[in-house]
């Protein structure tokens, strides 16, 4: 079979990695500016109010898009990844698993990248959730108390390290292995 673009495994690819994974990221880095510009003398004032509302939001819609790309990733990506192939075959191009753990120079990428991908999404998830409860419960302290805003920042900046880290291992197995 060729190598095809727009394949539904290669488009649910996309949709994981591109639209749901990558508008997380961005998301992620969104709050953590807003966190940074929260800082107002006044947090009474509409504006900071305002702010505070939106962030709250934001992170709501973070969490919403990193479960999403959590249970995509899971239930829909990870089981053609998977997929055994038949005794003898030679051609492992339609078996990602199977195609990287045959060389080498490759394995370590489901030895160590995608055991990664298996786990650390579900932790950000859990994190970025975190995040939005605090930002959408606690929203309109944050202005004012530092130790409200530096949780909510600590939670967003480990969950976009871990993000980033695993897209990046995404992007180096689906190099060598695409889902087609």
């Amino acid at each position: 079979m060729d190598n095809l673009l727009f394949s539904a495994d290669s488009i649910w690819t996309m949709i994981h990695g591109i639209v749901l994974g990558g508008g997380a990221l961005l998301g992620i880095a969104a709050a953590l500016f807003s966190l940074v510009t929260v800082r107002v003398a006044d947090s009474a004032n509409a504006s900071a109010q305002r702010q505070a509302r939106y962030l709250g939001w934001l992170t709501m819609l973070v969490a919403v898009a990193l479960w999403l790309t959590v249970i995509v990733g899971t239930y829909v990506n990870f089981p053609p990844y998977r997929a055994t192939p038949p005794e003898g075959l030679t051609d492992l191009s339609q078996y990602p698993k199977a195609l990287i753990m045959s060389g080498p120079g490759t394995a370590w990428l489901h030895q160590f990248a995608m055991e990664i991908k298996e786990h650390v999404p579900w932790i950000a998830a859990m994190l970025a959730t975190g995040a939005a409860f605090v930002a959408t419960r606690h929203g309109q302290s944050l202005a004012r108390d530092a130790s409200v805003r530096r949780l909510t920042t600590t939670l967003l900046a480990i969950c976009f390290v871990l993000v980033s880290f695993v897209s990046l291992f995404g992007v180096f197995i689906n190099k060598v292995a695409p889902l087609d």
